[in-house]
């Protein structure tokens, strides 16, 4: 053994130097990331009934050009609460489209938030987001899709867009 410093000191100073170059390449204009992050909570009190669930998750892509697509999830069983949200951001411009459905009451909720972007030029953005996208599409990058899939399928779908029942699973 190498005493309490010695060798795990320069596995850890190893493993700063790594992060710190990681943390470099992800600032770089020329670099594509993918980052996620899961929560999920789950108790069941015996006698209790239903177990009660909570999961969110997060999910970052970026390209080259300040280009940037977040995606978040929520879903609580105990207030019967599900949320998804989904922003396109370029530089410092975003537009961020949220839906949420509370299961317990029915209601549901649509917004759209512009940040350093006019309302009437969302059109326009979007289409340059796209643009900004298309080159990595073949890749698992910012608009992968799986072969033979729907076009585009959202995860909390609205009430004409649901042909089948609802399923009572937790998972995404």
């Amino acid at each position: 053994m190498m005493g309490m410093g010695g060798g795990f000191m320069d596995m850890f100073s190893m493993m700063n130097d790594l992060m710190g170059g990681m943390e470099q390449i992800t600032n770089s204009s020329n670099c594509q990331t993918f980052s996620s992050s899961t929560v999920i909570s789950y108790s069941n009190m015996a006698g209790a009934g239903a177990p009660n669930v909570y999961q969110e998750t997060s999910q970052t892509r970026t390209a080259p050009g300040g280009i940037r697509e977040t995606r978040r999830t929520m879903r609580d069983s105990d207030s019967g609460m599900e949320q998804m949200s989904i922003g396109h951001h370029i530089g410092e411009r975003s537009h961020i489209m949220q839906r949420s459905h509370n299961r317990r009451t029915g209601d549901r909720e649509e917004r759209q938030e512009f940040i350093n972007l006019d309302e009437n030029d969302a059109a326009d953005f979007d289409d340059e987001w796209q643009r900004g996208t298309s080159r990595y599409r073949n890749q698992r990058g910012l608009a992968y899709r799986r072969r033979g899939g729907p076009e585009e399928q959202l995860a909390i779908q609205g009430p004409e867009d649901s042909t089948i029942r609802p399923s009572r699973r937790y998972d995404w």
